[in-house]
């Protein structure tokens, strides 16, 4: 594993921007997932919504059974056997989710394009850790990052320390 830093204006600025849209569809996924009682949840790469997660779940004839990370969403049929008033509460739970659930999502490609990158594909097998701390971008990886100026593990992990210390920046 290899540690680097930058100050590069570009590549902050693409980082700060990421994370304001990061902020943002997160705060839209919560406002969502509020409205049925859940805590909603947030793929990473892309960033987009990826479901609603129950304290318990949620009751089987209107939601699907929850997933490996326990995260449901409303079933798109009725059970077999459903009575007119669980099928007329699904047709609304449908309805409200289909014109509630946030729909967008963030591309990361920018912060990969500014580091000297074509995409976030570029670290499928070498994996890539970003933060950002003091105006400084701080990245670990296995591939080579021309771009940025290589740095010891310790200043590495004395900045990380730090920033989760301080809070993210």
């Amino acid at each position: 594993m290899s540690f680097y830093k930058t100050n590069a204006p570009a590549v902050l600025v693409a980082w700060e921007q990421e994370s304001a849209q990061r902020v943002a569809l997160q705060a839209a996924i919560n406002a969502f997932s509020a409205r049925f009682g859940g805590k909603g949840l947030m793929y990473a790469d892309p960033a987009r919504f990826a479901g609603i997660k129950f304290p318990t779940p949620a009751p089987r004839d209107l939601w699907r059974a929850p997933d490996r990370n326990g995260l449901q969403w409303p079933r798109s049929a009725p059970l077999k056997g459903a009575t007119a008033d669980t099928k007329a509460a699904l047709k609304a739970l449908n309805a409200d989710w289909d014109q509630h659930v946030p729909r967008g999502s963030v591309d990361g490609n920018d912060v990969y394009e500014a580091l000297g990158f074509s995409s976030s594909m570029d670290f499928l097998f070498e994996g890539l850790t970003l933060f950002v701390h003091e105006g400084f971008l701080y990245a670990s990886t296995s591939k080579a990052m021309p771009a940025l100026t290589e740095i010891l593990g310790s200043e590495y992990e004395a900045a990380r320390q730090a920033m989760r210390q301080g809070g993210a920046a």
